[in-house]
């Protein structure tokens, strides 16, 4: 059996949360009930909040690598996907 580590680990919260977050989103769109409705969001906002903590420290830690993009990059990425 294979000993986790702190990246497997974290890697596997990331998943948990992204999933979370998709079965919030559902949920939010198909809820009429006005309380439930704040409450899932405010779940969701929290979750979201989480995701990041948890990619921040991966980042910060070499555990999630990004490449940083310039703002020509940027720009290029925003025009592409404007509506």
């Amino acid at each position: 059996m294979k000993t986790l580590n702190d990246k497997l680990m974290l890697e596997d919260i990331l998943a948990h949360l992204r999933d979370l977050m998709m079965a919030s989103g559902t949920a939010i769109q198909h809820s009429n009930c006005s309380r439930m409705r704040a409450t899932v969001m405010e779940t969701s906002k929290r979750t979201g909040e989480l995701q990041y903590a948890v990619f921040r420290y991966m980042n910060d830690n070499d555990m999630y690598p990004i490449k940083n993009c310039t703002d020509q990059e940027l720009c290029a990425c925003i025009k592409m996907h404007k509506c």
